[in-house]
């Protein structure tokens, strides 16, 4: 009796518990499939609002829905709507945010009344707007004019999107599809394609940033952008690959995209590497909103060295549509591992992209250290040590090994003229080559030490100039630490091998004031 008692709840807790793992099975498959659905799809809701949460409000504010004063509140990041937190549900009833899609063959102008900046000025009868303390006088929340009650009359109804109309794809150019219900749960329609629009030297815009990467800065940056774009033209890479973005542009593939990236020196590389790999056609040519470290890169092209949440939209979209188009080259980096146990690899291949700068050694070391630090993990181990590398590196350029390397800690592959966020570290002179960034050509120069970095950062060193190639490649005797376009990592024995990839199109501004 008691063996059966006890077998029967063997087999109830045996059912029970492929009752629950095939449960977590299941939602974990189903998980997954959203994820990955999310990923390769860009939603469209011409529903809902954006509601980030204003702590402070700088200036005179009334909620939209009962006119009374905010001293905190919402704000809209799309139409620029201000409401209380108990007023956001009427809202979703009274205002229509700025739609994404369209089937108009024309585009009205859609308003938003009061909150305009105290400078305002209609652009009927040129005097000042939204001088009274109530919600009074308009903003075309497309072509951001503003105008007085009673000059609205003197308007066409048809918006032309304004100043920066090169630049905003319109909404009866975005189509759109019904998405897959079931999988997400409710009912909504993703982007399909973007189709040619009238406007004039149209080079439409897409703003690319990742929130995981500049955190909540990049947030609030790509939410100012929306209050100028349409929604669609403004991508969190965090949530939805770039080459699903990318593919918009293979729709229409005579026109010449401009490409906004929010980030440093990685997310740049990074969406250079999907336009190479996923679009035809024109190229889009690539601006940089400088958010990183180093920002070497944006350095180089006049976009500066830093920006924060703070920075001013309107000016960046003029700076965009007078930017000049020029060539970067682009370098392959293949890295095969030399280090075998019973035969077999003990590292996998890697195959890398590289705009900016290789590296094997010391400086390697600094930034690596400093992502463990980011990281919080502080242990430095003994086999980052960087001394002797001439012996225990053979460098190889154009085909030709470099002899007699004096006593070195680091080689660097450099292809731009700023280093180390911001140095010009290869200099010019009567006997230095020239150093562009289309040539064809890298320059290789050594590191002596640590401090020998510091001294080239103020100015105090010259490096040690190896020469210019069109290819190199190093031959790693044991590990070392590595990096490529800022990313640190280590390697172990190996060859790696730099060769000349691609030309990118980038921008460079020409307004640097």
């Amino acid at each position: 009796m008691r063996v059966q008692v006890l077998t029967d709840n063997i087999w109830s807790i045996t059912l029970f518990c492929s009752f629950v793992t095939g449960f977590i099975i299941i939602a974990s498959c189903v998980t997954k499939r959203r994820r990955r659905y999310f990923r390769h799809h860009r939603l469209v809701d011409d529903v809902h609002h954006l509601w980030p949460f204003d702590e402070y409000l700088i200036q005179p504010t009334l909620c939209n829905v009962c006119s009374s004063t905010l001293l905190t509140g919402f704000q809209c990041s799309s139409c620029g709507i201000y409401l209380h937190e108990r007023c956001i549900r009427p809202a979703r009833r009274l205002f229509h945010c700025k739609h994404m899609t369209s089937e108009q063959e024309q585009i009205q102008h859609q308003w938003t009344r009061g909150n305009l900046p105290l400078d305002s000025e209609c652009i009927i009868c040129r005097r000042s707007c939204g001088a009274e303390p109530r919600l009074c006088d308009y903003r075309c929340i497309w072509c951001q004019r503003i105008v007085h009650d009673s000059c609205m009359r003197a308007l066409p109804i048809e918006c032309d999107f304004g100043e920066y109309r090169r630049l905003i794809i319109p909404p009866n150019a975005v189509v759109s599809r019904t998405g897959n219900k079931k999988l997400v749960g409710y009912a909504h329609s993703v982007v399909e394609r973007i189709l040619p629009c009238g406007i004039d030297d149209w080079c439409p815009l897409l703003v690319i940033g990742n929130r995981k990467s500049g955190g909540a800065n990049t947030d609030l940056v790509l939410n100012s952008f929306r209050t100028y774009l349409n929604s669609v033209q403004v991508i969190d890479i965090s949530t939805i690959s770039p080459s699903s973005i990318l593919e918009w542009c293979n729709s229409l593939p005579d026109i010449g995209f401009y490409i906004l990236v929010c980030g440093g020196d990685g997310t740049v590389n990074w969406i250079l590497e999907s336009i190479e790999n996923t679009t035809s056609g024109i190229k889009p040519a690539v601006g940089i909103l400088p958010m990183g470290t180093g920002n070497d890169l944006a350095r180089i092209l006049q976009w500066g060295y830093g920006e924060d949440s703070a920075v001013d939209v309107s000016t960046y979209l003029k700076k965009l549509m007078a930017a000049k188009v020029v060539a970067l080259d682009r370098w392959s980096v293949d890295i095969c591992a030399n280090a075998r146990h019973f035969g077999v690899a003990t590292a996998s291949a890697r195959h890398m992209r590289m705009s900016n700068y290789f590296s094997v050694g010391c400086d390697a070391l600094v930034t690596l250290n400093f992502h463990r630090r980011r990281d919080k993990i502080p242990e430095f181990f003994a086999s980052q040590e960087c001394k002797d590398l001439q012996n225990n590196v053979i460098l190889e350029m154009d085909g030709r090994i470099v002899e007699n390397l004096p006593a070195l800690e680091g080689i660097c592959i450099l292809n731009i003229p700023s280093w180390g966020a911001g140095v010009r570290v290869w200099g010019a002179g009567e006997n230095i080559p020239v150093q562009q960034i289309d040539d064809g050509f890298v320059e290789v120069f050594g590191i002596y030490s640590s401090f020998h970095i510091a001294q080239m950062q103020v100015g105090l060193a010259d490096p040690f100039r190896i020469g210019q190639a069109r290819r190199v490649k190093l031959t790693l005797k044991r590990r070392f630490p590595c990096q490529c376009d800022g990313e640190p990592f280590e390697e172990g024995p190996c060859v790696v091998d730099i060769e000349h990839f691609s030309q990118a199109r980038m921008l460079m501004n020409i307004d640097i004031k």
